[in-house]
Formats: structure tokens, sequence, C-alpha cells
């Protein structure tokens, strides 16, 4: 039987990744056994980027931002944001790293940092 491989494109603060990875959990259990799943990381936020001129009104855009894609995906979402974060480096260094131990960690891993 051949398998299909499904790819993610990931980040750890993405919503738009985060409201997919329902989607992805369906597409493994309808096709169990048949799918070969890879994770790949991609960084929405870097340290290089140039700053908000306005911390406060980025933040508080992104976080409308985040509540109208949480509106589409129906993932949960933090209701209340204090800071957008500088870099999703680190973060998704940290969920690369937790595939060492197994797609369980992994996913419990990611989720928890989502």
């Amino acid at each position: 039987m051949r398998r299909i491989e499904v790819v993610e494109y990931a980040d750890p603060l993405c919503p738009w990744a985060r409201g997919s990875e329902p989607v992805f959990r369906r597409i493994r259990a309808a096709l169990d056994g048949r799918v070969r799943r890879r994770r790949v990381y991609c960084i929405l936020f870097d340290h290089d980027d140039a700053p908000a001129p306005d911390a406060d009104a980025e933040t508080a855009w992104y976080s409308r931002y985040v509540e109208d894609v949480s509106g589409h995906t129906r993932a949960p979402r933090a209701f209340r944001l204090s800071r957008v974060a500088a870099s999703s480096w680190p973060a998704s260094l940290v969920a690369k790293a937790a595939e060492a131990q197994g797609p369980e960690v992994a996913d419990r891993v990611l989720r928890r940092l989502r």
C-alpha cells in the first residue's frame, strides 16, 4: 500500500496554523496508517523584523487579527494579549526539539506553545 505524505507548515505563534490543527488530526485519523506526516516549521515573527512603531497599537491590532482568525477556524485563543512576540524562533526550536521524544510529546508541546 502506498503511503500519502501530509506536510504541515506550522509556526507555534501563527493563529492560522493553530486553527488548522484539528483538520490535520482528522486527516490522520481518516487515513490511519496510510499517511506519513511531516511537520515543517516556518517563522512568522523574527527579531530582525522592524519593531512596531507603537507596541500597544500593534498588540491591539494583532489581538483583533487573532480574534478574526479564531472566529473563522473556531480555534481557542487568549482573550487578552499583553504583547506580541518579537520572534517565533524560540517556540519553533522547542517544538522541533520535542519531536525527538516522539509524536505524542511533540503534539502536546506544540499545543501548549500555541
